[in-house]
């Protein structure tokens, strides 16, 4: 049984952990397939995810929540807000470990995240953004009802994100070519 809570200020080291140092780090950021996407150290976790992602009485902004399978945690969900136009949220995820991949924990956690956030904060436009070369991410997003954008600068611009951040997320974490952007509307 999947269930998702919010994050708390104290688990902020642990949730880094499992995004830049565990056996699924190499999926998607650092050495030996991601050189051009280095590990951020902890003091740049620290400035990218700012305390609002910790605090769940901000979750306007954007929230990580922990993903629980039968009540042990398997990984990390996140949504942010902050950069987007009013009804879109932009949705990233990973796994605690290796373990925990391949099970449909993330599937079910993505549809329960965006469930919550339709109710919760009226959010109707959910784009998420992984890299192009991380296969087996792109295919649990289509499982989730994702589908790719072919127009990737029209639908940053006009669809999702705010004219202020444009030029700061407009391409992705892996620039424009190399980011797999993927929408859903509700």
């Amino acid at each position: 049984m999947i269930s998702l809570r919010y994050s708390t200020i104290g688990e902020k080291r642990k949730v880094y952990e499992w995004l830049c140092l565990s056996d699924t780090t190499p999926t998607f950021m650092g050495d030996p397939y991601f050189p051009d996407h280095p590990i951020p150290t902890w003091e740049e976790y620290l400035d990218d995810f700012e305390d609002f992602y910790f605090i769940e009485d901000e979750k306007e902004k954007g929230s990580v929540m922990i993903i629980e399978n039968d009540g042990e945690e398997v990984g990390c969900v996140c949504h942010s807000s902050f950069h987007l136009k009013q009804e879109c949220a932009e949705l990233d995820i990973w796994m605690k470990s290796e373990a925990c991949c391949g099970k449909g924990f993330g599937t079910t956690a993505l549809k329960m995240l965006i469930e919550h956030l339709q109710v919760e904060l009226r959010k109707t436009k959910f784009i998420i953004r992984p890299a192009e070369r991380n296969i087996r991410a792109v295919k649990a997003y289509e499982k989730a009802g994702f589908r790719r954008v072919v127009n990737k600068e029209a639908t940053h611009k006009e669809y999702y994100l705010s004219d202020d951040y444009l030029n700061k997320y407009g391409e992705g974490d892996y620039g424009s070519e190399s980011t797999a952007t993927m929408t859903i509307e509700i």
